[in-house]
Parts: C-alpha cells; sequence; structure tokens
C-alpha cells in the first residue's frame, strides 16, 4: 500500500473548497490517501501541488483532476 500523499492547496475562499473537494473525490477514486494542507494564494491563479510539482492549476472538474493524480502516480518510482 501507498503512504499518504502529502498535497498543497494554493487557493482562497470558495476556490479553496471547492479544490479540497475535487482533490479529495480524485483520491478516493484512485484509492488512494492524502493529506491536504493549505495556502492562500494571495489572488494567484488556484492550484495543486505535490511534492512541490503542479499538479493542477485553475478549477479543473473532478475527473481531469483524477486523470492528472493517475498519470503523476504512473510516473512515480515503484516503492
Amino acid at each position: 500500500m501507498r503512504p499518504p500523499l502529502n498535497v498543497l492547496i494554493v487557493a482562497d475562499g470558495d476556490d479553496a473548497l471547492r479544490l479540497y473537494k475535487r482533490v479529495g473525490c480524485a483520491a478516493r477514486a484512485l484509492g488512494l490517501e492524502l493529506h491536504i494542507a493549505e495556502e492562500k494564494s494571495g489572488a494567484g491563479k488556484p492550484r495543486v501541488l505535490i511534492n512541490d510539482e503542479l499538479l493542477v492549476e485553475g478549477l479543473p472538474r473532478t475527473e481531469t483532476i483524477q486523470e492528472q493524480l493517475a498519470r503523476w502516480l504512473a510516473a512515480q518510482p515503484a516503492m
């Protein structure tokens, strides 16, 4: 089993809430456990990072986040 992934959501207000929910749903669909931290964006574009790598930017649909997360996982070395 893979250890929990550390995810950083950089967004403000409603955007942060939307991304938190979408990332959580995408992770559950892939059977992943996440530790999600949040940081204010300072009016910048909302984004989601894993290990300081950009996963998504803006407010993509849950399915898009799931696809990007699956691609990110596939690119990681086997544990």
